[in-house]
């Protein structure tokens, strides 16, 4: 392929072509990017920027900046203070703060716990309709279920949704199935290890799920790594084709957060020294760099790697039987850092069996196409939102080149790299400047 020109007026693309053909203003600045290459702005679908502190504006001025400094034009977080992120949204899209563009569910509904600015607690079906109504009226994208008290508490969620008009999405409750929540309308399922995803693969289904139930109930966390392992031992491949089908019919995507996975089983490789520690803030640091040392961790470790290995399989499998996959890096978990760890859940994409392609695919164009924004976003082409990552290396040739970023484009602003260093220096010191959580 020849010399190719991108023209930029405002906040969008106006045409793109060979670059001895493609007219532009003769007054427009021009950026000489022979030998680079340049991708669509990245999208991490299941993070968490505005629940981590009792005081959300580190956030603001350190993790929005560094998302977008990563190439990550756009984020999907899965729960955390409405107010504050949509505060966020509307001075980001007003070019008042530097950021990513937003999609929010606001806090996550649960079936238990104290309600907070990032948890909901509902008690009953009754319950959790009024809190999808309340959620859309104060201007949530989605809804979020990470738990529910009952079956006929998430089936409420379900028909209240979409009496609404509003998508829910989230972890799959462990009295449900992939297949029933897939029918009954949920529009994406976030992880495969903490929603029991994969017990909806076994031919012992059905006697696993209800010793899970019951090992819920009585608080036997223990129970979970048997239940899990019997889990993987018993996938059939019969009961996946016809999930496959189920999901494929009804437009279910999955989130699978491999990344967040394998990095909670080696806390052996978490290091104390970790330069992206800078990035958050000092009482955070000190609460991740214990956990090194928790007893409990250890004793998980080598668990959760088994899981995060035959959570990549799963990925495969889905991919292969044509399941459309978001990416999304979950953090802030502990040591998956914003930003980078998105590239390294692009990695896991790969490792799973997508194509270098597939996997930047997934991270834009089927973001743009979940979220049903595909004519503002996800490619680059005329008519289009501006947002692009320039790279210095071709990342067909290797996933990790996604990471060598020159410039960032949001929204027709062009961040080169000297810009792009300036605002993850800013990023450190907003973060060094918090004060110690009392």
């Amino acid at each position: 392929m020849g010399r190719v020109a991108v023209v930029i007026v405002g906040s969008r693309i106006t045409a793109i072509g060979p670059a001895g053909r493609t007219k532009f203003d003769k007054s427009a600045r021009v950026i000489d990017a022979r030998g680079k290459f340049l991708i669509p702005g990245l999208w991490d679908m299941h993070v968490h920027v505005a629940g981590v502190s009792a005081d959300p504006s580190w956030s603001k001025d350190t993790l929005l900046p560094l998302l977008l400094a990563n190439g990550i034009t756009g984020v999907r977080d899965m729960g955390g203070d409405l107010d504050v992120l949509l505060s966020w949204k509307r001075d980001i899209e007003s070019g008042k703060l530097l950021g990513p563009h937003i999609v929010a569910s606001g806090p996550w509904l649960a079936g238990r716990g104290k309600k907070t600015p990032e948890q909901y607690p509902v008690a009953n079906a009754e319950e959790a309709r009024a809190a999808v109504r309340d959620l859309k009226q104060r201007g949530a994208d989605f809804i979020k279920v990470i738990s529910m008290p009952s079956r006929e508490a998430f089936f409420a969620v379900a028909e209240e949704a979409k009496k609404q008009n509003i998508t829910f999405a989230g972890h799959l409750p462990f009295e449900v199935g992939a297949a029933e929540a897939s029918d009954a309308g949920m529009r994406s399922i976030e992880h495969f290890l903490y929603s029991g995803f994969a017990l909806s693969f076994s031919s012992r289904e059905e006697e696993l799920r209800k010793r899970l139930v019951e090992a819920e109930r009585t608080g036997d966390s223990a129970a979970w790594e048997t239940i899990a392992h019997e889990a993987d031992l018993t996938y059939s491949t019969e009961k996946a084709a016809i999930l496959f089908q189920t999901l494929k019919k009804n437009g279910t995507w999955i989130t699978p957060t491999i990344a967040a996975l394998d990095i909670a089983s080696h806390p052996e490789a978490w290091k104390l020294d970790d330069p992206n520690l800078d990035f958050v803030p000092g009482s955070l640091a000190t609460e991740w760099r214990s956990s090194i040392n928790n007893d409990r961790m250890k004793k998980h470790a080598a668990w959760l790697g088994r899981q995060a290995v035959n959570d990549g399989k799963l990925a495969g499998e889905l991919h292969r039987g044509g399941i459309p996959l978001l990416v999304g890096s979950d953090s802030l978990d502990p040591f998956v850092f914003p930003g980078g760890s998105l590239h390294r859940e692009l990695a896991e994409f790969v490792q799973a069996g997508f194509t270098p392609m597939e996997a930047i695919q997934a991270a834009t164009r089927g973001a743009a196409q979940f979220l049903g924004r595909e004519k503002e976003f996800g490619t680059a082409e005329s008519g289009k939102t501006a947002d692009l990552v320039l790279l210095d290396a071709n990342p067909l040739e290797n996933i990790a080149n996604t990471r060598k970023i020159l410039a960032v484009i949001r929204n027709g602003n062009y961040l080169d790299r000297a810009a792009l260093d300036s605002i993850l220096a800013k990023a450190k010191t907003a973060a060094a400047a918090v004060p110690p959580e009392k």
